[in-house]
């Protein structure tokens, strides 16, 4: 989960939250650095980080080989208040998450919990360590993801916790730790799904009651909804990478064609809302992986020439790379019940602009363009808020798997042969059988990812 020292700000909000809303008071000590740092899988300076500005905002007093102690002092009413101002604009995607939850993470617990139930006997995953840092139930589903080695899926794990702050912290229960010997026995384990699911929604109902309550006395004012927001830590800047990201699904539709000149950068500046500055650094990693050439007093050509497999060794390529692979693994395994209900919760019309967009992949080359089919009618048309989010950045990442068609072109290889997967999907919508139609992606998701990770094993390292 290591990946960018932005991670600090999960710290960060997570303890401001909770001395916010009350659990923390005044004089009380919050864990010790090691307990945070094994709780949150993060390194002692990122963790530090966050309590230097937790100190700098006046929420804590730090001491040298002393935990850390709470300044904020609060009354009851003061933390019902804080509280109400964060989850009453937070309603819907909390009632959101309810449905996508299960959508995102229920097929992953049961894969992730099958892998757990081998290693039981080590008690890697019985740590009662980080008890009081991260609530119980919280800390059991982290052990099962975790089981997946994908930082991306930990990642977005923690930012819906981040979001819901898991969700309202009672005192006496986050304090306390009292969920721990019930969840965490050996001998439960194949109960744990259900109790974390109880344990989800007896809280969840607690918030939305509380928020009822709680939103005429504290939010007088109209309050517009916040929704759940991905943001995916990287090293460098991300901003260029969704740039190029979105220019590569526009050059592989042939928005702008081979042969063809982007526009000017005053131009992609104002079309794509972003700084000169931005545009320069995006053509810098567009042109890093053969897809545009400039030419001086010309222009920036689109070429999509093959590149040598040598650019493995550059880092910012291998990031993006194992984001691709791991946004991959996320697909592989929740496309199946995302597509099925999406597709069943749509009309009949929007599923004839679906059909018309998969017979235009015929006589195109590449997996990119029929992954990007498929995540791009989920990111518009699926009911779920949360899950649009999810799978948009999804499609983001997807687009870096040219990076695999470069290289695999370069070596005289070709990434093709989508045409008999193109005439079935066909026959799927034709026919509105959506059960084989989701199954049918499962599986070339799944392909795509084992032929991906054959191909540059040191991506899943």
């Amino acid at each position: 989960m290591e990946k960018n020292n932005g991670l600090y700000e999960l710290i960060y909000e997570y303890y401001e939250s909770r001395i916010l809303f009350g659990v923390y008071r005044y004089g009380e000590q919050l864990s010790s650095v090691p307990q945070i740092c094994a709780s949150f899988q993060l390194a002692r300076n990122t963790v530090q980080a966050a309590l230097n500005k937790l100190e700098k905002k006046g929420y804590i007093k730090t001491e040298e080989r002393k935990a850390a102690r709470v300044e904020y002092r609060g009354t009851e009413e003061t933390f019902k208040e804080n509280a109400a101002k964060y989850f009453v604009p937070r309603k819907e995607g909390i009632i959101d998450f309810q449905y996508a939850g299960e959508l995102l993470f229920s097929p992953l617990w049961k894969i992730g919990l099958h892998s757990l139930k081998l290693d039981t006997g080590s008690g890697k995953y019985w740590n009662q360590q980080t008890a009081g840092v991260v609530s119980m139930p919280a800390k059991v589903y982290f052990d099962v993801l975790h089981t997946f080695h994908n930082d991306l899926l930990l990642n977005l794990y923690w930012q819906c916790l981040r979001y819901l702050n898991f969700l309202y912290p009672r005192r006496n229960r986050e304090k306390a730790g009292n969920s721990a010997g019930k969840l965490l026995s050996p001998d439960k384990i194949d109960n744990l799904k259900q109790e974390f699911d109880d344990f989800f929604t007896e809280i969840q109902d607690e918030v939305l009651d509380f928020i009822e309550s709680s939103s005429k006395n504290y939010c007088t004012e109209p309050a517009g909804q916040i929704p759940f927001t991905w943001t995916i830590y990287r090293r460098r800047p991300q901003v260029r990478y969704t740039l190029a990201s979105l220019i590569i699904r526009e050059i592989l539709w042939e928005r702008y064609p081979v042969g063809s000149y982007l526009p000017s950068l005053p131009k992609m500046a104002e079309q794509y809302q972003v700084s000169l500055s931005t545009v320069r650094r995006t053509l810098e990693v567009l042109h890093s992986l053969g897809v545009t050439r400039t030419y001086m007093g010309i222009g920036t050509k689109v070429c999509l020439e093959p590149v040598n497999d040598k650019i493995m060794n550059e880092s910012e390529i291998r990031e993006n790379l194992r984001l691709y692979g791991e946004g991959l693994q996320i697909l592989a395994i929740t496309v199946r019940g995302v597509a099925l209900f999406t597709l069943e919760s749509v009309s009949k019309e929007k599923r004839e602009e679906l059909l018309q967009t998969i017979r235009r992949l015929h006589g195109k080359t590449g997996s990119i363009l029929c992954i990007d089919v498929l995540l791009s009618f989920i990111a518009r048309e699926c009911p779920s808020a949360i899950i649009r989010e999810c799978y948009d950045k999804l499609r983001e990442l997807a687009a870096w798997g040219y990076i695999l068609s470069a290289v695999l072109i370069r070596s005289g290889q070709l990434d093709n042969g989508f045409s008999d997967f193109i005439c079935r999907l066909e026959e799927d919508m034709q026919t509105g059988n959506f059960t084989a139609f989701a199954e049918r992606w499962q599986t070339f998701i799944e392909d795509r990812m084992n032929f991906f990770y054959s191909k540059f094993p040191i991506c899943n390292s």
